[in-house]
């Protein structure tokens, strides 16, 4: 599948980013915030009482996946399918893969495709108020080769449908991990968990700081499109580059102490995770806001949160993405 924002190159990538920024710009996101805590506080529901949960499953995958999918305008009993659909095409943007994982991979783009094809169809027909309508019945500035405009269209559906799948990989994973990768260093980090539980406007610089520390993208993938000269070495046009995004989160020249964990680091907003330049992550936003309202409401409804005991943390197997396989905590809940 044509991928229309991860790699794609001006003037295509601009047309389509415009109407992706335009979906998920702050005004729109900050107006979802109110679903994001009705369902933050239904999925703590689920397990306050137990005193115990697995973050991942019973937290970090709900909250973003029910957004999205809410925001998409596509039932909730279809969520464990988008799910799937969407770790699989992560995993084939990111990841390095064998043969049987990238037809795994190939199985479940082809699958995700006949799935939005009749609901994008749909939308054209009858326009609903989610953003898949918003999207099917949206008119770019088309042009000819030449780049000379020939005048407004709308999307064919095979130009939607990267579209789509960028919105539900950014809002997605990459913020299961931020959840879950913030409340680890929450836990390993008492003194920081205490200030934050008492000051929730810490909040926002707290999650810059877990995205500079710990963000759960370290690494994409791009092709040289020319012959580059950096620092003495030669990159030839056509070859991989790997920029390390994560890496750049620990330059001292940057952060002074990049190995210490600080919520109060001014600059902590100044790191790469989120990308730079044109493929900025067109969900930073989205992500942003709903880790702020995790935070607010984990922190708000359970105390003395600490991992269970024997819990052994193993990260993802991922070459790019940055995470944990499942973290089990427990709790008291807050009274």
């Amino acid at each position: 599948m044509d991928n229309a924002l991860f790699t794609a190159d001006p003037p295509h990538h601009t047309r389509h980013r415009a109407l992706v920024n335009k979906a998920l710009n702050p005004r729109r996101v900050r107006q979802l915030e109110g679903a994001m805590r009705q369902i933050a506080d239904e999925l703590i529901d689920g397990f306050i009482a137990d005193g115990r949960c697995e973050l991942h499953t019973q937290f970090g995958i709900g909250l973003p996946l029910t957004v999205i999918s809410d925001t998409l305008g596509v039932d909730r009993s279809d969520m464990p399918a988008f799910k799937y659909w969407s770790d699989c095409m992560i995993a084939g943007n990111l990841d390095m893969l064998d043969n049987e994982r990238r037809a795994e991979v190939a199985r479940a783009v082809i699958d995700f495709q006949q799935y939005m094809i009749p609901r994008i169809e749909a939308r054209r027909e009858q326009p609903t108020d989610d953003l898949l309508s918003d999207l099917a019945n949206a008119t770019i500035e088309d042009s000819d080769g030449a780049e000379a405009a020939v005048g407004p269209r709308n999307l064919t559906t095979a130009e939607l449908l990267p579209i789509v799948s960028q919105l539900l990989i950014a809002g997605n994973e990459t913020t299961t991990n931020l959840i879950g990768n913030g409340l680890v260093l929450l836990i390993r980090h008492p003194e920081v968990m205490a200030e934050v539980r008492a000051d929730h406007s810490l909040i926002p610089n707290f999650l810059e700081e877990v995205l500079r520390f710990d963000g759960p993208i370290h690494c994409t993938f791009r092709i040289a499109q020319e012959d580059i000269e950096l620092r003495g070495e030669t990159i030839p046009g056509g070859s991989m580059v790997v920029p390390m995004w994560g890496a750049a989160g620990q330059d001292k020249d940057v952060f002074p102490e990049p190995r210490r964990f600080d919520v109060h680091r001014a600059n902590a907003k100044r790191h790469l995770t989120f990308g730079h330049g044109p493929h900025f992550c067109a969900g930073a936003e989205m992500a942003r806001v709903e880790g702020r309202v995790a935070f607010e409401t984990l922190l708000t409804r359970l105390d003395n949160i600490r991992l269970a005991p024997g819990a052994e943390l193993e990260m993802l197997p991922s070459f790019s993405a940055r995470g944990y396989q499942a973290i089990p905590i427990e709790f008291d809940p807050a009274t």
